[in-house]
């Protein structure tokens, strides 16, 4: 059986999936969903979301779910900190990212007028503050690279290299942390879409 991701390489959520596979050194093929305008993640899944995996004939849906199954199955180099409190607050840092940032990201990808765009830029104001003390005299969040990391970069790089808006130089742990994340990922420069087979 094979590991199929129905894949969009602009998708923050794919690529944290895509960093979860290298970390699990899990081999993948990639669905292009663009190549065929989502017919066959729909013909597979019945819905137009990504990522969604076939794995190993069974349809999995949303990243943080499929990360959960890697997790599950492939426990070597685990995406999750030790111990129950680090993992739940793992957790909830990550759904903060999945569901907060996202929508800061949206709102300054969509500002059409400069009110708009000045309000989108608040918001993002307040979540990088947030971001330069969480990441305040660490590398990263736990003791080593764990989701809640993968799920900010993810945002982050999707902020930076689809709408081509960069941290303010001010918020020098927001922007360590990020080069951080690129040595990590083996990225050459955090224009770079995140695609290793394996970390």
């Amino acid at each position: 059986m094979a590991v199929r991701l129905f894949n969009s390489q602009a998708s923050m959520f794919c690529e944290k999936v895509r960093v979860v596979f290298a970390m699990k050194k899990v081999p993948y093929e990639v669905v292009d969903v663009r190549k065929d305008e989502r017919k066959s993640l729909i013909e597979y899944t019945g819905q137009r979301k990504v990522p969604s995996v076939d794995y190993n004939g069974e349809c999995v849906i949303d990243s943080t779910v499929i990360s959960a199954r890697l997790e599950k199955d492939h426990p070597a180099t685990s995406i999750y900190p030790e111990g129950a409190a680090n993992k739940g607050l793992c957790l909830a840092i990550e759904d903060w990212s999945d569901e907060i940032l996202i929508h800061a990201n949206h709102a300054i990808r969509r500002a059409e007028t400069p009110e708009a765009r000045q309000k989108a830029e608040a918001e993002w104001d307040t979540h990088f503050n947030t971001l330069d003390q969480m990441y305040a005299g660490k590398r990263f969040l736990f003791e080593r690279v764990t989701l809640a990391d993968i799920s900010i970069f993810s945002q982050l790089h999707y902020l930076y290299t689809t709408v081509k808006y960069e941290i303010p130089a001010k918020y020098k742990n927001v922007t360590a942390f990020m080069e951080n994340m690129r040595q990590t990922l083996k990225l050459k420069s955090l224009a770079d879409s995140f695609d290793a087979p394996s970390l």
